[in-house]
């Protein structure tokens, strides 16, 4: 009997840690992939001088101006579970973020 309540007890615990770690490591998850589709994103720009039409653009190679670069991501990555898919937000002068959503929270980069 007493080795049954302390498997539950151990059980309680894990699930209320996982209850806690798991929304930070989705927004760990979705931070550090905004971080990498945005430096794909500054690649791209060096490369042809503009920023790419979609997400999708980063994941093929192709020919701008008579310059040839890419892919610059082997796919988009997909988010978190829970998490709104990752976005590029063009802005004036050149400037962008990449974001998503989930569980209340919004993650940007660069």
């Amino acid at each position: 009997m007493a080795f049954g309540l302390l498997a539950l007890a151990s059980c309680e615990r894990e699930e209320k840690m996982i209850r806690q770690d798991l929304p930070a490591a989705r927004q760990t998850k979705a931070r550090s992939d905004a971080q990498q589709i945005a430096r794909a994103v500054q690649v791209f720009q060096a490369t042809f001088g503009a920023l790419p039409e979609s997400l999708d653009a980063l994941t093929r190679a192709q020919t701008v101006g008579g310059v040839s670069g890419g892919p610059f991501l082997g796919s988009v990555p997909a988010p978190p579970a829970g998490w709104s898919p990752y976005q590029l937000t063009k802005q004036n002068s050149g400037q962008f973020t990449v974001s998503s959503s989930g569980g209340g929270l919004t993650v940007t980069a660069p």
